[in-house]
């Protein structure tokens, strides 16, 4: 009798632990379930089921409006580019490019190294259709429109907006209008492609700063919004084949009695301005004492230093506005050397042109003084290098810039200026007063320690992209 009880004793030690074994497997393919269901469902938002989920725990914003000057970086493609890069993929790498644009967008771009693809060019509207909550946007219209370079590219333009505003999109976006999306104005960002049956491009685009819009022919204006929400679940791209057909059957049947397009309107975008008068800017009342020359030797050339003196304290000298030496341990700058104006053909600073669409954001200039060439407070002289290696959000003490730069973008009172030697990360963001107006786009702007740039802060974005922005404070 006691060693059939020592049997059953041990029988059931040996079903216990078979019992937990099995148990801790499963936890353990739980775990690993859950651990690699994570990696999927942040790595995959642009999965409906993924998206629903990231939502729900608030763990991905909606689409943000941008400015224009902290918009993600990209390249700017006409259809032509396009149609080359996009019409010759084949279905598998389309769907793989199509998810990795998609799921940059629905990120804001936040963690993505990937340059945007931006949709450049002139198109006329074929069609326009209201969106609703079964479209992948669900408020807003989407313009259905066909390039004038390559008529083969289709582009479905998603104009998103408040249902208030739907009705005046549908009458400003009728056939034929004419949709000109510039580089500098619009940042229509590609987030789908697909090739149809018959061989054409049909792309999905959104602008990503969400701008007011009014027609050549239009009284009013209207606003896009940012969407609060999307239905990812319905896919893109927005039109499907049918649709596609119907516009297309009425925009043929429009051109077929003179083979072109009647004259219509054209879209443009619109941005309010505000120009602060030349009166309301304060300018130093005491007359600043002259500058001094001090002859130093770079090449084997004489240049003049400049030595900036306080307005207020004319008998004080100061220490000059030297270039800070690259070798110091504190900050690293780059010696910003005098130019030889000889030397280097440089585009004289023309008068932006006025009363069209603003190039650049328009944001309304702070009121701060401005001195004459050489007469500015003392401060530290730096080159595009040095301030883009300044800490973020502190710049510290009185830094000027100076250096070579080629305006990218301009506006009323603001410029965008990129450094001569191919600094592709940093740019340079420029506020001028009310009455100096900015150099156009394109220009060549020389700046040494005469008439520097104040740099006013500095930011880094998530994508390795530094913003300095800066003010002129010198009169030309």
């Amino acid at each position: 009798m006691i060693r059939l009880r020592v049997n059953r004793h041990r029988r059931g030690n040996r079903d216990n632990l078979f019992g937990w074994t099995i148990f801790l497997l499963l936890l353990a393919i739980i775990a690993g379930v859950s651990w690699v269901g994570s990696f999927y469902i942040f790595g995959h938002p642009e999965k409906a089921v993924s998206y629903g989920i990231l939502r729900t725990l608030g763990k991905i914003d909606a689409p943000k409006r941008f400015e224009l000057t902290k918009a993600p970086r990209g390249q700017f493609l006409d259809a032509n580019k396009l149609f080359e890069r996009y019409g010759k993929m084949n279905p598998r790498e389309l769907k793989a490019g199509n998810a990795s644009l998609l799921r940059n967008y629905l990120r804001n771009y936040q963690r993505s190294k990937d340059l945007v693809p931006y949709v450049i060019g002139d198109f006329n509207v074929m069609g326009t259709f209201r969106l609703g909550p079964n479209n992948f946007f669900p408020d807003g219209v989407v313009a259905l429109a066909q390039s004038k370079e390559n008529p083969s590219v289709l582009l479905e333009l998603i104009f998103p907006a408040a249902e208030a505003d739907v009705g005046q999109l549908e009458r400003m976006l009728c056939m034929g209008l004419d949709l000109s999306l510039a580089r500098t104005l619009d940042l229509s960002a590609l987030i789908n492609a697909r090739i149809m049956p018959d061989g054409r491009l049909n792309l999905t685009a959104v602008p990503l700063l969400y701008g007011s819009y009014t027609s050549t022919d239009a009284t009013g204006t209207l606003n896009l919004e940012p969407p609060a929400d999307l239905n990812i679940s319905a896919g893109l791209p927005i039109l499907n084949q049918a649709a596609v057909d119907e516009a297309d059957q009425r925009y043929s049947a429009q051109l077929k009695p003179t083979g072109i397009a009647p004259r219509s309107p054209t879209l443009m975008r619109v941005q309010r301005t505000e120009a602060i008068a030349e009166s309301a800017i304060p300018v130093a009342r005491a007359e600043p004492v002259p500058p001094k020359a001090v002859p130093t030797q770079i090449d084997g050339r004489p240049v003049a230093r400049a030595l900036p003196v306080n307005a207020d304290q004319s008998t004080i000298p100061v220490a000059r506005a030297e270039p800070v030496n690259p070798g110091e341990s504190t900050i690293p700058v780059a010696r910003a050397e005098p130019v030889d104006p000889g030397a280097v053909p440089v585009a004289p600073l023309q008068p932006f042109a006025t009363p069209v669409p603003s190039v650049v954001s328009a944001l309304s200039a702070d009121q701060w003084t401005v001195y004459k060439p050489g007469r500015m407070p003392r401060g530290r002289l730096l080159g595009i290098d040095a301030a883009g290696n300044l800490p973020a959000e502190d710049t510290g003490a009185v830094q000027y810039l100076a250096g070579d730069f080629q305006v990218s973008a301009a506006g009323q009172s603001r410029a965008v200026l990129r450094g001569s030697g191919g600094q592709q990360n940093i740019r340079v963001i420029v506020d001028f007063p009310g009455n100096i107006a900015p150099p156009a786009e394109g220009e060549t702007v020389q700046r040494d320690a005469q008439r520097p740039f104040q740099i006013t802060n500095v930011e880094r974005g998530p994508d390795g992209q530094i913003n300095v922005y800066a003010r002129e404070i010198t009169r030309p």
